[in-house]
């Protein structure tokens, strides 16, 4: 049976997502950072797809951190990979509070939504001889063209990302928005030179694809923001997913997501919920996807033998 790994699966989009793949006949592995709250998703999922011929073991669950390097090849080791079909990189987290670090000693947000990811996708392509599918979750953040509620995409090197410095910052809340903001920024060149490096190595087969879930209120994204921002993501927002288009619900959005993985037949492309459309002008600088891609394969010491090649 066809394996999907979901990062983030927990909650929100990934757990939804999970549910249709689930529902499409897949085999879901669950990783994520909190067991206990993985076992409970596995739980719901069970509940919610009893009128489908779930078995037993097609919802596991496996422990992952990507904020530990340490974690993530500990993940990529005991994984098997036989079945190994697709991989959702859905994990991701935002904050408004002074610099967070991850074990390894990079800033928290770049760490967990693209260096993470980056660590993971190198380590399971140099393993897994069966993978077809891989959706990267980004955001229309990214995007200063579409959506004015983030500060366009701002740096000029990737060790700005890594290593900030936090002399002059005094509006945690802006600077979070930034940080996001970059992130996402630096998931759709990953998924654009991922593209590339399959091509270059004739496995073309091998379908890449970013995503943009839209506004999905309620999720646990919310979680490290500040008290007003947390009580309008988790209590007023989620109000207004029935009266505004703009406003998605994390199951209609899952499900968009769960067909990159099941029927969508291109790659190298940008889906906005359901629909393909293009990213922004910035995201498709080659020279600097490809400076990117270097340096997180020194940020995340990847070997010459864990590389695509």
């Amino acid at each position: 049976m066809k394996t999907v790994v979901v990062t983030g699966a927990n909650s929100g989009l990934g757990l939804y997502a999970s549910k249709h793949l689930l529902q499409k006949g897949f085999t879901v592995v669950l990783a994520c950072r909190n067991l206990q709250k993985a076992s409970q998703a596995k739980k719901w999922l069970q509940k919610k797809t009893k009128k489908s011929p779930i078995t037993e073991n097609q919802i596991q669950i496996a422990q992952l951190d990507l904020a530990s390097f340490n974690s993530i090849r500990k993940f990529c080791k005991a994984l098997p990979t036989n079945n190994l079909y697709g991989i959702i990189c859905n994990a991701g987290l935002t904050y408004s509070t002074p610099t967070r670090f991850t074990q390894d000693g990079v800033e928290e947000t770049f760490g967990v939504n693209h260096l993470g990811h980056f660590l993971m996708v190198n380590l399971l392509l140099s393993q897994a001889q069966n993978l077809q599918r891989i959706a990267i979750v980004s955001s229309d953040a990214h995007n200063p063209e579409t959506q004015q509620h983030f500060p366009p995409p701002n740096f000029e090197k990737v060790e700005d990302l890594a290593y900030p410095k936090d002399d002059y910052i005094t509006n945690w809340e802006k600077e979070g928005s930034q940080r996001y903001a970059n992130s996402k920024f630096c998931n759709v060149l990953f998924a654009y030179q991922l593209e590339q490096e399959l091509k270059k190595t004739h496995r073309e087969h091998i379908l890449v694809n970013a995503y943009n879930p839209g506004f999905i209120p309620g999720t646990g994204l919310g979680r490290n923001t500040s008290p007003i921002t947390h009580f309008m993501w988790f209590h007023v927002l989620p109000l207004f997913s029935r009266f505004s288009k703009a406003i998605r619900t994390a199951d209609e959005s899952g499900q968009s997501l769960a067909r990159l993985i099941s029927d969508v037949q291109v790659s190298g492309k940008y889906f906005d919920g359901a629909q393909e459309k293009p990213s922004s002008k910035a995201s498709y600088d080659l020279v600097r996807a490809q400076r990117l891609w270097w340096r997180s394969e020194e940020l995340a010491h990847l070997k010459i033998n864990e590389q695509i090649e």
